[in-house]
């Protein structure tokens, strides 16, 4: 149940291999920063909602909250392009982090839902994928 009677659109139940196929993007709002180390920091910006802005005029609370990620999570935002398919982004994973195709395929499946869930990364999914078509 959505708080305050918002209603969440709904988006539509793609099969395993429109999934597979889709090509994830980094959402242009994200601000991307490189840490000392090599890592990626996101700056992934706030929900301005009516909660959010009471606090902001009592507390000095940023327009953006940081995503430190490493070492795995950066070389899968650096493949967040565009060009891109997860099944692309699944071998190049696999291949790096020396995992077999199913366990790097669980593994980056979850993170970009998780990614996806935070609005830092979308999907493209090409006409001819989409579902009911």
């Amino acid at each position: 149940m959505m708080p305050f009677g918002r209603k969440r659109r709904k988006d539509p139940e793609l099969d395993r291999d429109q999934s597979l196929s889709a090509k994830p993007f980094l959402d242009r709002r994200v601000k991307v920063e490189r840490a000392d180390d090599g890592t990626v920091i996101l700056q992934v910006p706030r929900r301005s909602t009516a909660m959010m802005r009471t606090v902001s005029r009592f507390f000095r609370v940023p327009p953006y909250r940081q995503v430190a990620l490493d070492e795995l999570g950066t070389f899968v935002i650096e493949l967040c392009d565009g060009t891109h398919t997860v099944r692309d982004m699944i071998d190049k994973f696999a291949e790096r982090f020396k995992l077999n195709r199913r366990e790097a395929e669980v593994s980056l499946s979850s993170f970009l839902r998780t990614l996806a869930g935070r609005s830092i990364v979308g999907l493209l999914i090409e006409e001819a994928d989409r579902p009911g078509r």
